[in-house]
């Protein structure tokens, strides 16, 4: 079931919206009579969508919007208003309304776009916490991976970089994590570029004058290369990258392990030449 806050400063709209929104017992709707007697809930944060209208005494709509977001962070917030002038409009969207719905004509009408407009808003906000659940988990368990191993989302952010990554370039997660524009090449080339986990999608002999002993294994990718200089030390690195998908297969980003293999590729050189 989906909690609802509704504020109105009538009474009267407020017990009829109620029984509307109700019908059917998909909401659970409770009720107040000014912005501040909502934001004195102590539980404000915990329902899913607030409603409000925009002209109120004391704190206007908008003015509610703006403490719901300072205090609260980005809980659902709907616009439902008499006032449809397009200044409210963009100032309600601009200070992070997720809807705008104005107020008159057929109230059946009206309020199954009110109630598909909650629907969206809470989906997208149950939508939006599951995904950040998920790359905490996803965090937490690449924490524990014994290789240096960091991870993307698909626009390119960093939503992981574990122990051993830090260890290994000397770069902590909270300065990295959140950054984009191939940001996590740079300490191991000392520039923003491509590396094996943007590679993906790529051709083999698109990279191959960057990596060597290049072979995939479904939609996993693994290569070597020697060009990779962390904390000032040149070293051998095995990487292997692959997509990351949520549970319908569709892809959200990707992850790269990286393995210094330098003493390995010592001993195999050495035996080579013995």
């Amino acid at each position: 079931m989906i909690s609802v806050l509704y504020v109105d400063d009538e009474r009267d709209l407020c017990d009829i919206s109620r029984i509307f929104l109700e019908r059917g017992g998909e909401f659970e709707v409770a009720t107040a009579i000014s912005a501040q007697e909502a934001i004195d809930l102590l539980h404000l944060a915990s329902y899913d969508v607030i409603i409000s209208d925009y002209s109120m005494p004391g704190m206007d709509g908008i003015a509610f919007l703006k403490a719901v977001r300072e205090r609260f962070g980005d809980v659902p917030f709907i616009l439902f208003s008499g006032r449809g002038r397009e200044e409210v409009v963009i100032e309600a969207i601009n200070n992070g309304a997720d809807f705008y719905i104005q107020k008159g004509g057929d109230p059946k009408s009206q309020f199954a776009e009110l109630r598909h407009k909650i629907r969206q808003a809470a989906r997208r906000k149950q939508a939006e916490r599951f995904l950040r659940e998920s790359e905490r988990r996803l965090a937490d368990i690449i924490n524990f991976l014994p290789d240096a191993t960091f991870a993307i989302d698909k626009k390119g952010g960093v939503i992981a970089w574990n122990h051993a990554i830090e260890e290994m370039t000397g770069v902590p997660a909270h300065e990295m994590l959140g950054k984009g524009d191939y940001a996590y090449s740079i300490p191991f080339y000392g520039s923003t570029r491509p590396i094996l986990i943007d590679l993906l999608d790529e051709s083999d002999d698109r990279f191959s004058h960057l990596y060597t002993n290049i072979s995939r294994n479904g939609t996993s990718l693994m290569a070597e290369t020697a060009l990779a200089n962390p904390k000032g030390r040149s070293i051998s690195i095995l990487a292997r990258a692959c997509p990351l998908c949520n549970e319908n297969g569709e892809v959200t980003g990707a992850i790269e392990s990286i393995r210094d293999i330098t003493e390995s590729k010592k001993t195999e050189y050495s035996l080579r030449s013995s």
